[in-house]
């Protein structure tokens, strides 16, 4: 039984639903934890519990009433990055501050009081197009799992994406765990001002330096998300071409994306300046993850 976590407010029960719809085509054999961030969405998900025993949920409030630190973190000052995506909104900065906190936050939880082997964390709003089993026939020596963001590279965000991370709960993998989630509570820590400025995400780049059985998962399968589109050839059957490779599409990290339900349309992700599909590959993959979302929501 392998153990995913993922976290949501009540706007985004639908991708988590197609999340785990994603996960469930080729095995069961997983519990997806959710932090759920509103009384509403822990609804949400408790009263169909039944019928997806794979769902266990947690409350943040929960979390911060059992952890005086976290609770407090959640005033925590917002990075650059934060007031950039919340448009000055000072307000709004601290709460997705907050919010980028959790991803170390909570799969440190899930290690510290599940009893896991590992957990992976996933964004909400990622799809699997390929079996998440393979991901785990390349982690027997792996600690540590990343990803990189597959685009030219910005100082500001960083090289690698939180779109997943992988932590096995050994020394290694708990010890660079709790470190990632310190810096995120603490923001007094001696690397705040060099890769503080992008939420949890520019600390990625220090694990390799600083941690033992890292490893960039990349080489094993293909990733996609509208930042890097454009960074990647595509074949058929499910194939990509990246760095002169041809991979097998595991995931979409479907960022930013906007449905309309009741038009039965959506916009890509506007944020990232896509409004088409650059290709029919892409387009293929933005409806079928539509059509899911459209079933789940129902």
């Amino acid at each position: 039984m392998k153990n995913f976590c993922t976290v949501c407010d009540s706007n985004f029960c639908d991708r988590v639903w197609a999340l785990n719809e994603s996960l469930s085509k080729n095995s069961d054999d997983y519990t997806l934890n959710i932090l759920c961030l509103d009384r509403k969405a822990k609804e949400s998900f408790d009263t169909k519990v039944s019928k997806n025993r794979n769902i266990r949920t947690f409350f943040i409030e929960d979390l911060k009433q059992e952890d005086p630190i976290l609770e407090k973190s959640s005033r925590n000052p917002p990075s650059y990055e934060a007031l950039n995506v919340s448009n000055g909104d000072h307000e709004k900065a601290v709460w997705l501050q907050f919010l980028w906190s959790l991803s170390s936050y909570f799969s440190w939880y899930c290690l510290e009081h599940l009893d896991c082997e590992d957990i992976l964390f996933i964004d909400a709003d990622i799809f699997f197009f390929d079996d998440w089993r393979k991901i785990y026939q390349n982690l027997e020596d792996v600690s540590v799992g990343i990803v990189e963001h597959r685009c030219q590279y910005s100082p500001a965000n960083g090289k690698y994406n939180v779109g997943i991370v992988y932590f096995k709960n050994n020394f290694d993998g708990y010890r660079c765990l709790s470190w990632w989630k310190n810096c995120l509570l603490f923001q007094d820590n001696q690397y705040y001002k060099t890769h503080g400025m992008c939420g949890d995400q520019k600390y990625l780049e220090l694990f390799e330096e600083l941690f033992d059985g890292v490893v960039v998962l990349d080489k094993y399968f293909a990733h996609l998300a509208p930042w890097n589109y454009s960074y990647h050839e595509y074949g058929g059957y499910g194939g990509v071409v990246w760095d002169g490779k041809l991979q097998n599409l595991m995931y979409c990290h479907f960022s930013n994306f906007k449905p309309n339900y009741k038009e039965g349309t959506y916009a890509m992700a506007p944020r990232h300046g896509l409004e088409q599909a650059p290709n029919s590959f892409i387009k293929k993959i933005y409806d079928e993850y539509f059509d899911c979302l459209k079933r789940v929501n129902d």
